[in-house]
């Protein structure tokens, strides 16, 4: 259970700049688009190459942040080709597969998405930490 890299070979960001201002919502987005196999030499393992696509969109239409990559996924064998069977069969990938490639993807895609939003001048798909200042008071005297 092991991501050994993610690669991405698609970035794309549009932004509408007739759209008019207001409350904006930002929804992301992972979906996997194709399993693959990879070609992994080492004995009782086997690895996936699992394209997903990440996208970002911001509404109302104000625009859109769309990534593109691939997760390299090892593990034992058995594990790897049942992934591979279950996605042949019906496109889906056992829970645990699952969860670890999407986490992967869904991290990779938002740290492109939070580069590209200020690039074109986007607010940031995530919320970005602040710090407040904090007026302290006298302790009222005795």
């Amino acid at each position: 259970m092991t991501i050994v890299k993610i690669n991405l070979h698609k970035v794309n960001a549009e932004r509408n700049l007739s759209a008019k201002g207001g409350q904006i919502k930002i929804n992301n987005n992972v979906s996997v688009k194709d399993v693959e196999d990879l070609n992994f030499a080492v004995d009782g393992k086997k690895g996936l190459k699992v394209t997903f696509a990440f996208n970002c969109s911001y509404e109302p239409n104000l625009g859109k942040i769309d990534v593109e990559g691939q997760v390299l996924y090892v593990d034992v064998d058995k594990k790897v080709s049942k992934a591979k069977t279950d996605w042949e069969k019906d496109k889906t990938i056992p829970a645990e597969v699952m969860e670890e490639i999407i986490n992967a993807a869904l991290h990779k895609g938002n740290i492109q998405a939070i580069k590209i939003s200020e690039d074109v001048n986007l607010p940031s798909p995530l919320p970005l930490p602040k710090v407040r200042a904090t007026v302290e008071t006298p302790l009222a005297k005795k």
